[in-house]
């Protein structure tokens, strides 16, 4: 053990003439000290520059400082653009993980990428790489990662009087280090001029602080059961690759640190919905570990815990929805208090951090959007009370995605569009489903429902004539698509509605045919690997308002067809080809759904099926609705529409009929005055929106639409 360096011999101090000042700070690698004190581990004071340190005149050696500073060991560098999913397939222990893939005999010749395409893929990638890049830059210190465990931060929303700032409270600026263990007020922003400040107070501790690891632990027992078990670090890389580029929430820090246990166990969980090997099995896992979890509350210092509460708010079957909205309440309530609705682009942390902050408040408000509508619940999110703008592309490609994997070029730009729709959804909640828009008159209320079918109309040419439209492969596109074509479809039933009342039978024109038989279009298009890919767990739901609407237009419909040559128009029927003819449209929405069921065990297709079957069993019993019977089990046959050429469409393989082609346009007649419902303008050939009805006139149809399709 080496002397007390502070206590120096009296004949040291007597020849140098001087008092000794020994209060410096120990050596650092910029400033080291000398070899001997390094090896000795102890202070190294050099009161002035020439003579040898104190230690080394104690000691009587000699002050070098020949020896090199210990070798910094390296961080371990990101991974390379050029791994992508294909070697989680070529590993043993996760080949049972990956989606299947098509047979080499079927494999389909990849078309090559036109302009547009190579355009938008380029630019993730560079989003990408700049990320990457701005990782490694010396940036300010993560403001998540450096809060102690014993304290809560509480973002100052506004600050309008300094009342609001705790009294006698020591104060950091936003270069100075945190203030550990001990409560205090930080000014995170760079603009003085405009302060935001985070109040930093004393965490209480409550019981069941490892409830995450015990759900970490259930977890991995039920995995254990599954056969083969699978690995939780290629699950973590499935995520990865297909749910967070299509909806990113996560972000992995470059410096390996371990992951927290709750957002680990949700990452694994949300991470099976991708394995069709296990997703049968799903259900009954998410029910073990929802009974045996225990309401400790979210912990509100770390953004990890937002990001795994946003994962349970998106989990696969929903579990309960009440209990949801409860969850949804709280997070949104943690993160107001992490000040994750203030746009931190003029904050000092770093860019990552910035990025991660806007993506996770953009799903809470998808999430928030959805699920007032949906359920016709009050928001939680004040509408004139946040300042996040919508994410850019390059604010949501993320170092932590497999974005160099071609499939995933168009994901980040579907979670955008999704922000963009999901604005939509929140406008209708607002002005027509609160209790407030209720004492409007139904034109009033018709007139803003007609405004946001006019701009959900604009998005869907845009995302059309985008390249996302023709990416579908790309996780996360199938669902924006289909949240957009069925979103279209329940605007339009509450359009119509709000013009004949509420629970009256549908009286439609054609354009509202053509608007659901584009719906289910797609639905039916959907092939093995879109399931496989990421779905908002909301789509259960649209699916099903989708088959209500179906069944109230074909119990309106009369299914005797006209005589070839002579169509038999009238004021009271409209015509409809078998593409759009309601029954028709209902036996391939309910057989496309339950092949889905059946082949890749998607649970979305659920809530659909069982509306259909409840309403057949109640049905059944009526010899009137035989057909209708038959199309909701997806069992209903029409003679198969003929081709120019005369012969007979080609059936798909999921048994659905490709009725694209030209077709006879007066085969069916759907009875429009079947309940005593007067129709006034169906026969003028008119294909129009729903407006509100004049004195003496029950129903009027306006000026045409725009196209459906663009080139």
């Amino acid at each position: 053990m080496s002397r007390n360096p502070s206590q120096p011999p009296s004949d040291a101090s007597s020849t140098q003439g001087v008092q000794v000042q020994l209060s410096r700070p120990f050596r650092s690698r910029k400033n080291r000290p000398c070899d001997g004190c390094r090896r000795a581990k102890s202070r190294c004071a050099i009161p002035q520059g020439g003579p040898p340190c104190v230690e080394c005149q104690q000691m009587n050696k000699q002050c070098t400082f020949d020896e090199l500073p210990p070798e910094r060991k390296k961080t371990k560098p990101p991974p390379s653009p050029t791994t992508n999913l294909n070697h989680i397939a070529s590993t043993p222990s996760s080949s049972h993980l990956t989606v299947d893939s098509p047979s080499p005999g079927k494999v389909k010749r990849p078309r090559s990428p036109d302009d547009g395409s190579a355009a938008l893929q380029a630019l993730s990638y560079a989003a990408a790489q700049e990320k990457r890049l701005r990782i490694g830059e010396s940036e300010p210190m993560s403001l998540d990662l450096s809060i102690s465990r014993s304290l809560d931060p509480h973002v100052i929303t506004t600050l309008l009087t300094d009342d609001l700032l705790p009294i006698g409270t020591r104060q950091a600026g936003p270069d100075d280090t945190p203030l550990s263990e001990t409560p205090h007020i930080r000014q995170i922003s760079s603009d003085r001029s405009k302060p935001q400040y985070i109040i930093f107070t004393k965490r209480r501790s409550g019981p069941n602080v490892n409830a995450g690891k015990k759900q970490l632990t259930i977890l991995k027992i039920c995995m254990s059961l599954l056969d083969p078990p699978p690995s939780e670090d290629s699950l973590i890389d499935i995520y990865l690759g297909l749910s967070n580029p299509a909806f990113p929430i996560v972000f992995l820090p470059p410096d390996e640190r371990p992951l927290d246990s709750l957002l680990h166990s949700r990452l694994c969980l949300t991470a099976l919905n991708h394995c069709r090997h296990y997703r049968s099995s799903i259900a009954s896992i998410r029910s073990i570990i929802h009974n045996s979890a225990e309401d400790v509350g979210q912990d509100p210092s770390r953004l990890s815990s937002i990001s795994a509460a946003v994962l349970d708010l998106s989990g696969r079957p929903v579990m309960d929805p009440e209990a949801n909205y409860l969850l949804l309440a709280r997070t949104i309530a943690q993160a107001q208090l992490l000040g994750l609705h203030i746009d931190p682009a003029s904050w000092h942390i770093p860019s990552w951090e910035k990025d991660l902050r806007r993506n996770l408040w953009w799903a809470l408000r998808i999430h928030d959007a959805w699920m007032s509508f949906l359920n016709s619940r009050p928001s939680h999110i004040q509408a004139d009370n946040h300042s996040i703008p919508i994410p850019d592309i390059i604010g949501v490609v993320s170092p932590s995605n497999s974005l160099h994997a071609p499939d995933n070029v168009h994901s980040p730009q579907s979670f955008i569009l999704l922000c963009r729709l999901s604005l939509l959804c929140s406008r209708l909640q607002s002005q027509v489903c609160t209790l407030a828009s209720s004492t409007l008159v139904p034109a009033e209320r018709l007139a803003k429902v007609k405004a946001i079918e006019d701009d959900t109309q604009i998005l869907l040419v845009e995302v059309r004539r985008d390249e996302t439209g023709r990416g579908s492969a790309s996780s996360g596109v199938a669902s924006l698509f289909t949240c957009l074509l069925g979103f279209r479809c329940m605007l339009r039933r509450i359009s119509i509605e709000l013009s004949i009342g509420l629970g009256s039978p549908f009286t439609p024109d054609p354009a509202t045919l053509e608007i659901y038989a584009e719906a289910v279009d797609y639905v039916c298009d959907l092939d093995g690997r879109a399931f496989d890919g990421f779905w908002l767990n909301y789509i259960g739901h649209i699916l099903s308002s989708l088959t209500s609407s179906l069944i109230r237009l074909s119990l309106a419909t009369s299914t005797l067809p006209s005589v070839p040559g002579s169509p038999q128009r009238t004021p009271f029927t409209i015509q409809a080809s078998p593409r759009t003819m309601p029954l028709t449209m209902l036996c391939r929405l309910q057989r496309a759904l339950q092949a889905a069921k059946r082949e890749y065990f998607w649970d979305l297709a659920d809530a659909a099926l069982s509306r259909a079957e409840s309403v057949a069993n109640c049905l059944k019993t009526s010899s009137e609705y035989t057909n209708v019977v038959a199309a909701l089990k997806g069992k209903y046959e029409a003679e198969p529409p003929l081709r120019p050429n005369g012969d007979f469409n080609e059936p798909k393989p999921n048994g659905v009929q490709d009725n694209r082609t030209p077709i006879d346009h007066y085969g069916w007649n759907i009875d429009l005055n079947a309940f005593g419902l007067e129709w006034s303008g169906a026969d003028s050939g008119l294909t129009g929106m729903w407006g509100a009805a004049a004195a003496g006139e029950s129903h009027i149809i306006q000026s045409s639409i725009l196209p459906m399709y663009t080139d």
